[in-house]
C-alpha cells in the first residue's frame, strides 16, 4: 500500500546514530519527568486525561494507574517526599486533587479541599527538614500541605495559578516559590513573582511593565525551567514561549528577575500555533534545547543559537522533555496529538540533535489506519440502495483535491475560494445610527479594498466560473465591507458567490450587531434570493448555538423562521471547553428546522482549549477528520476549512474522499435514527452563558460554577471533570477539554427554543427543559443538582426508543432507504486517539445482516447486539440491512 503520510526514517543517515523509542501502554502522553525509585532513574509519565505511569528509562514498564475520574492532568513532579531516598509522584489533576503516589505506584494520599476546584500546578520543597508541597488553581487560593497530604495552610492570592516552583532563587540555604498567576488566558499576568515559603511573604515581584523585555507583554509562556545557568550559586528561571510575533522566545531570569540569557528564533520558523518547549541540559551538556513545532534549537546558556535542525511543519513534535544526567539521554514524550511513545537523544554524542526518529506506537498505528481508510474510500462503490446525493459538498477552503479525489466518481464537491476583504467606504450613516462605536475597526485588517476592485474580482469569478466568499464581518468589526458593495458583488456573480462570513459577533450588547440583523441581514436576504446561490456563514463557539442564539437580537435572526433558507451555522471553537454543547445546538438547528444546512470549520487552532496549556499543530488530520466526518454524519454539508500546513498528504483529502465517495450521505434530518430525545432553552440565563463566552477571562471562578445544568465552562475551568448532573454527561463527556467527537451513549440530544416542544409533543419525543443554568421539572425551576436525574431518566427513556444504540464511539445512524440503515462509527479521541471497543444494541427490529461496507467483512450479530472495534483515530462504516 502507498505510505501517503509519514515518512521519517529511524536512522540518522548522515550522522549515523541509532534512534531508540519505546512504546508505552499508556495513552495521549502529556507529561514526563525524570524521577529516582531505589537508586534507579525512571520515566514518571501522565495521560491527558489523568491516568500515571512509571517507566525504566530502558522502556520496561513498572506500574500503570488509570484516571479514576477523568480530567487533565496538568502537572506532575518527581520529588522524594518522605525521605526514604526514593521519589514519590506528585501530581495536580484538573479533577480537584493533588495526589501522591509512592515509587512502587501505591496511592499515598490524595488532597481535596472539600469543593470543586480545578488544580493546575504545584512544586515541592522543605522547610527546615519538613517537606511542603505547594498547590494552586483556578480558586485564588495557594494552599500548603504536609508529607501526609494534610492542609497546613491557605494563602489568598490573585489571579488562576498558571506556575508554581521550587529553587534556591535568593539564597543557596534557603529556598523561595516563584508563582506566575494569570487574568488572561495566554498573555499578561496578575502576580509574577518569589514568595517566602515559610512567611508567604513576596520577596520580588514585577509587573508586566518592569519585565525585563518588551516582548513579555505579548508572551505567551509555555514551558518553564529551574536551574543555575549563570554558574553563580543561585537557581535562575527559565521562560520559554512565544510573542504576538509567533516566533520562539527563551529568557532566563535570576532572583532579581534580571535577563541572563536570551533566545528569540528567527522569523522564518513563524508558525501558527506552535508551542515552545524547553530543557536545560545542565550537567550533561551546557546547552538548553528547545522544540517549536517541528524545529529543533541548540543554544549555549547565554541562548546564542548553537544548532538548528528539523521542519516547520514537519519532524515529531514532543508534549514534553526530560532530562537523564546519569545517562546523559534527553527523553522527548508523547506527541503533539496524542501519541504513546518516549524517544530518546543520546547526549554525549556531539551530533546528538541529528538523531531522526520514526513515529512509533499510537501515531504509527494511527498512519497506517489513515491509509487504509483513505485507499478503500477511494475503492468505495455507492451500492444500489443508497440513493445518489442531489447537492454538491460546498467546501470553502484554499486546499487542493488529490488526483485520486478528482478522479473520483461520485457526489459533487465544490472548491470555493474565500477572500476577506476591508472596504475603505464612509460610514456616515452608520455613525449617525450608532454613534462613534461604528468606527471601530478590527486591527488585523487594512481597510484599502474599494467596491470598484471587489466587484471587479467577482465579475472575473462568474465568468470562469469559480465560486468564491468573503469574510466580511467579525465581532471587532461586523462592518468589513458595506452593504452595498456586497449587494452589488452579489449582482456581479450570481453564480459564483457563494455568500459571506461572519465571526464571533456574540454580544447581546453590541448595538453594531443589533444594526447589522435589523438592516444588513434583510437587504442581503433579498439580494442573495434574487441573485443566486450564496449563504451567510457564522462563526461562534463556547455555548453560543446552544443558548447564548436564543437571547436577543439572535433569536430573531436564528429562530424566527425569516432566514431559515440562507443562514449556515458553524462552530468557532478555538480556545473552547464546551464543543459538545455547541455541536448539540447546531444539530437542533438543523433537526428543527430552522436552517437548511450547518457547516463544519475545521482549522489548526480547534485543539486549543487553554491556549499555553493546549497547544495546536496537529500533524495528523485524524483529529480533523472525524470531527468533519461527524458533523457530516448529523448533516452538514457545507465547510469552512483552513489550509493546514502541518499535516501530512494527503490531508484533508481523505475526509473529501468520504465525499466524494459518498460513504458519508447526503443527510435528511428526517432519516437520522440516533436521536432519542431533546433539550429545548427557556429564559436563558444570561449571566451564566455570557461567563462561558467570555474565553480570555481567566478570573471567573465561583464556588456555584458547578450548579449549573452547562457547568464549569468558563475558561477558568479547562480541563476540570463534569458534574453528574451536567447536560454534557448525557453525550459521554467527562471532562471540559476538547470534545469535538462526544461519544454519544444515548444517541445525540440535540437543543432547540422552547417553542420546539409543541412539535416533539405531537411526534411523541421526550425532552427536558433548562435555561442553562437550571432546570424545569413539571413546569417548575429546579436546582441543576436535582434536574440531573429528570435528564438522565428523560435521556434514557428516549434512548431505549432509538433501533440502534451504540456504546465505545461517537456515531450516527443514518436510515438510507426502508430496508438499510448506515452506522458510522467514530474514534471519539479527538487528540487521544485508541482502538475503541464497540458494542451496538438492536432495541427493536433485528437486522438480517450487518456489513462493513469498505472491507466487506460480513459482522456476526448475537443476542441482539454486534460487538467490533473502531481502528484507532480512524471510522468504520457498517451498513444494516433489514
Amino acid at each position: 500500500m502507498k505510505n501517503y503520510f509519514l515518512t521519517l526514517t529511524a536512522i540518522a543517515c548522515c550522522a549515523g546514530l541509532t534512534a531508540k523509542s519505546f512504546v508505552t501502554e499508556l495513552d495521549g502522553l502529556r507529561n514526563i519527568v525524570l524521577g529516582t525509585v531505589k537508586g534507579q532513574s525512571v520515566l514518571f509519565l501522565s495521560e491527558v486525561d489523568g491516568g500515571v505511569g512509571c517507566y525504566t528509562t530502558a522502556g520496561k514498564k513498572l506500574w500503570i494507574h488509570d484516571s479514576l475520574d477523568p480530567a487533565v492532568m496538568f502537572e506532575i513532579e518527581a520529588y522524594d517526599v518522605d525521605g526514604d531516598g526514593s521519589d514519590e509522584l506528585l501530581a495536580a489533576s484538573a479533577d480537584g486533587n493533588i495526589y501522591c503516589w509512592s515509587g512502587d505506584g501505591n496511592l499515598n494520599w490524595s488532597f481535596n479541599p472539600g469543593y470543586k476546584v480545578r488544580f493546575s500546578e504545584l512544586a515541592a520543597l522543605k522547610i527546615e527538614g519538613e517537606t511542603r508541597v505547594f498547590a494552586g488553581g483556578n480558586n485564588f487560593k495557594f494552599y500548603e500541605l504536609s508529607s501526609k497530604g494534610k492542609l497546613l495552610s491557605e494563602t489568598p492570592i490573585k489571579g488562576v495559578v498558571r506556575l508554581i516552583a521550587a529553587g534556591n532563587f535568593r539564597s543557596a540555604d534557603e529556598e523561595s516559590l516563584f508563582v506566575m498567576t494569570y487574568t488572561h488566558d495566554k498573555f499578561n499576568w496578575n502576580f509574577f513573582g518569589l514568595i517566602d515559603p515559610k512567611s508567604k511573604r513576596i520577596q520580588k515581584k514585577i509587573t508586566v511593565h518592569q519585565a525585563p523585555h518588551k516582548d513579555w507583554r505579548s508572551l505567551m509562556i509555555n514551558d518553564f525551567g529551574v536551574q543555575d545557568i549563570d554558574a553563580d550559586g543561585l537557581d535562575d528561571l527559565l521562560v520559554f514561549g512565544t510573542p504576538k510575533a509567533s516566533k520562539a522566545m527563551f529568557i532566563a531570569v535570576n532572583g532579581e528577575f534580571e535577563e541572563i540569557a536570551k533566545f528569540v528564533g528567527p522569523h522564518k520558523d513563524k508558525q501558527r500555533y506552535a508551542h515552545l518547549m524547553g530543557e536545560c541540559l545542565l550537567p550533561s551538556r551546557p546547552e538548553i534545547a528547545l522544540q517549536y513545532g517541528g524545529v529543533m534549537y541548540r543554544t549555549d546558556l547565554k541562548g546564542n543559537l548553537l544548532e538548528r535542525s528539523g521542519e516547520r511543519h514537519g519532524e515529531i513534535i514532543y508534549n514534553d522533555f526530560a532530562h537523564d544526567a546519569k545517562s546523559k539521554t534527553l527523553f522527548g514524550g508523547g506527541q503533539i496529538g496524542g501519541g504513546n511513545a518516549v524517544y530518546e537523544y543520546p547526549l554525549s554524542k556531539k551530533n546528538w540533535m541529528q538523531t531522526k526518529h520514526e513515529f512509533v506506537g499510537r501515531f504509527a498505528e494511527v498512519e497506517e489506519n489513515l491509509n487504509t481508510l483513505y485507499e478503500q474510500a477511494l475503492a468505495f462503490e455507492r451500492p444500489d440502495y443508497q440513493e445518489a446525493s442531489e447537492n454538491p459538498w460546498v467546501m470553502i477552503t484554499s486546499i487542493k483535491p488529490t488526483k485520486e479525489v478528482q478522479k473520483k466518481k461520485g457526489s459533487e464537491i465544490l472548491f470555493v475560494k474565500q477572500y476577506t476583504w476591508h472596504e475603505d467606504f464612509d460610514r456616515g450613516y452608520l455613525v449617525e445610527a450608532l454613534g462613534e462605536q461604528a468606527l471601530k475597526r478590527d486591527g488585523r485588517g487594512k481597510y484599502t479594498k474599494t467596491r470598484k476592485e471587489m466587484v471587479a474580482v467577482a465579475k472575473d469569478h462568474e465568468k470562469r466560473g469559480e465560486p468564491f466568499t468573503v469574510w466580511t464581518g467579525h465581532g471587532n468589526d461586523p462592518f468589513y465591507v458595506s452593504i452595498e458593495s456586497m449587494e452589488a458583488i452579489l449582482k456581479a456573480a450570481p453564480n459564483t458567490c457563494y455568500g459571506f462570513v461572519y465571526a464571533e459577533m456574540s454580544n447581546p450588547e453590541d448595538e453594531r450587531y443589533h444594526y447589522f440583523i435589523e438592516h444588513y441581514v434583510p437587504r442581503l436576504a433579498k439580494a442573495m434570493r434574487v441573485m443566486g446561490k450564496a449563504k451567510l456563514y457564522f462563526r461562534y463557539k463556547n455555548v453560543f448555538w446552544a443558548a447564548s442564539s436564543h437571547l436577543d437580537p439572535w433569536n430573531e435572526l436564528f429562530f424566527s423562521g425569516k432566514y431559515s433558507d440562507i443562514l449556515v451555522p458553524s462552530s468557532e471553537d478555538t480556545n473552547s471547553r464546551t464543543q459538545d454543547i455547541n455541536f448539540a445546538g447546531r444539530v437542533g438547528m438543523l433537526a428543527g428546522g430552522y436552517v437548511s444546512d450547518v457547516a463544519m470549520r475545521l482549522v489548526d487552532d480547534n485543539p486549543t482549549c487553554w491556549r499555553p496549556q493546549s497547544p495546536g499543530g496537529q500533524r495528523s488530520v485524524s483529529p480533523y477528520l472525524r470531527n468533519g466526518a461527524i458533523l457530516a454524519a448529523y448533516g452538514a454539508r457545507s465547510g469552512i476549512l483552513f489550509n493546514i500546513g502541518y499535516l501530512e498528504d494527503p490531508g484533508m483529502n481523505v475526509l473529501f474522499a468520504l465525499m466524494k465517495s459518498e460513504l458519508l450521505p447526503e443527510v435528511k434530518p428526517e432519516d437520522i435514527l440516533s436521536i432519542g430525545s431533546w433539550h429545548l432553552m427557556k429564559d436563558v440565563d444570561e449571566e451564566l452563558v455570557h461567563g462561558i463566552d467570555a474565553g480570555h477571562t481567566m478570573e471567573l471562578y465561583t464556588p456555584e460554577d458547578e450548579e449549573a445544568v452547562f457547568s464549569v465552562g468558563q475558561v477558568n475551568w479547562c480541563g476540570t471533570s463534569v458534574p453528574d448532573h451536567d447536560f454534557s454527561k448525557v453525550l459521554g463527556v467527562d471532562y471540559r477539554w476538547l470534545n469535538f467527537v462526544p461519544e454519544m451513549p444515548n444517541g445525540m440530544v440535540p437543543i432547540a427554543p422552547i417553542e420546539y416542544g409543541k412539535q416533539l409533543d405531537k411526534a411523541g419525543m421526550p425532552y427536558t427543559v433548562s435555561d442553562s443554568r437550571a432546570g424545569y421539572v413539571d413546569g417548575k425551576k429546579v436546582p441543576a443538582s436535582e434536574f440531573g436525574s429528570e435528564l438522565n431518566k428523560v435521556v434514557g427513556v428516549g434512548a431505549k426508543t432509538m433501533p440502534v444504540r451504540v456504546s465505545g464511539a461517537s456515531w450516527c445512524a443514518i436510515r438510507l432507504d426502508d430496508s438499510h440503515v448506515r452506522l458510522i462509527l467514530v474514534d471519539p479521541g479527538y487528540i487521544d486517539p485508541q482502538e475503541r471497543e464497540v458494542t451496538v444494541k438492536f432495541q427493536s427490529k433485528q437486522p438480517k445482516s450487518a456489513k462493513d461496507i469498505l472491507s466487506g467483512e460480513r459482522l456476526k450479530t448475537k443476542k441482539s447486539e454486534l460487538k467490533l472495534t473502531v481502528p484507532a483515530g480512524s471510522l468504520r462504516f457498517v451498513d444494516l440491512a433489514y
